[in-house]
């Protein structure tokens, strides 16, 4: 049995700088299209040398860091964001699902397709024009926020990260957003034997489930 050890686990997500082209935000920071209305991106966190060691992580507290300024000259005029830390991976379908019910519901809760002990961590927020900042034309300001996970703790090999912006476009219409790191600071330890077994033993059924 190895000493308990605390870490931070680190999500790091690249600035967007999107344009809509055709049908579909194109972003040249890296996103990719999520439907017509949306873009991810996605990175994970890999544990496989503390998994080795039969090592549990449990969260403690997180963080969450996107100093800069969101922006955006869409005539819709809202924007949803949604960033994700899951010990299981979530499917594309599920991903738009995720999207096309923001504000509505987030993973873990009721209305969604994941299983709430899943979901580490989890952040939402929507954005709206301020057109009285006429200096700073595009300018989207925060007017809800919310965080939401279970912080249950997690056997698994690789954490999988997810960051959704939602924003209606038409073609030359641009989306801006600054870089973001997503955190979780915990320990990791060792369970007895049958913990860590059953831990992972839920942990494979969720994922044949796609929950």
């Amino acid at each position: 049995m190895l000493k308990p050890r605390n870490e931070t686990l680190i999500a790091m997500f690249p600035p967007v700088d999107a344009t809509y082209v055709v049908s579909q935000w194109i972003d040249a920071k890296g996103s990719a299209p999520l439907g017509a209305d949306g873009i991810y991106y996605t990175s994970t966190i890999d544990l496989q040398g503390y998994s080795m060691s039969d090592m549990t992580f449990g969260t403690v507290s997180t963080q969450y860091q996107d100093p800069g300024i969101y922006s955006s000259n869409a005539a819709s005029s809202r924007v949803e964001t949604i960033d994700i830390i899951s010990d299981i991976p979530i499917s594309i379908t599920d991903l738009n699902y995720i999207k096309d019910t923001l504000g509505v519901t987030v993973p873990g809760m009721l209305e969604s397709r994941q299983d709430f002990t899943s979901i580490l961590f989890g952040n939402y927020k929507l954005f709206v024009p301020n057109a009285s900042l006429g200096a700073f034309p595009g300018f989207l300001q925060l007017i809800s926020s919310g965080s939401f996970g279970s912080k249950e703790p997690s056997a698994s090999a690789t954490l999988y990260c997810y960051r959704i912006l939602k924003c209606i476009g038409v073609p030359g219409e641009t989306l801006q957003a600054p870089a973001l790191r997503a955190g979780l600071f915990g320990t990791f330890y060792n369970e007895s034997e049958q913990e860590y077994f059953m831990r992972l033993r839920r942990s494979y059924e969720l994922q044949q489930l796609g929950v």
